[in-house]
């Protein structure tokens, strides 16, 4: 028993000229992009700290990226995670400090 006498073929081959082109031009495109630009690699790959803080309160993230660029760290991730109140923190390696140095500068940072 058919519910659904459906009898109309769609012709996918016709166009197989233009979608291989389509895909290879966006191919290219992303070999072009990965050598010009290379990749954008976070702190998983490149190695640095990264820092889970709770808070009390709710924290604002960007006063928190404010405080951590005063202390001259440049390129930090900030953002939540879990609740409000939890904080992931990452900051890249930085010549001259240690892993440990650089958490206590931020934690123990004071306006």
């Amino acid at each position: 028993m058919e519910f659904f006498k459906i009898h109309r073929d769609i012709p996918f081959m016709r166009h197989a000229l233009v979608f291989n082109l389509v895909s290879l031009a966006t191919f290219l495109a992303a070999v072009f992009f990965l050598f010009s630009r290379g990749l954008h690699l976070s702190v998983e790959f490149t190695g640095g700290t990264l820092m889970e803080v709770s808070y009390s309160q709710p924290a604002d993230l960007n006063t928190i990226r404010n405080n951590v660029a005063a202390l001259g760290i440049n390129d930090v991730q900030v953002q939540n995670f879990g609740t409000a109140q939890d904080v992931l923190i990452r900051m890249p390696v930085q010549k001259g400090s240690t892993s440990g140095a650089q958490s206590e500068r931020v934690v123990g940072w004071r306006p």
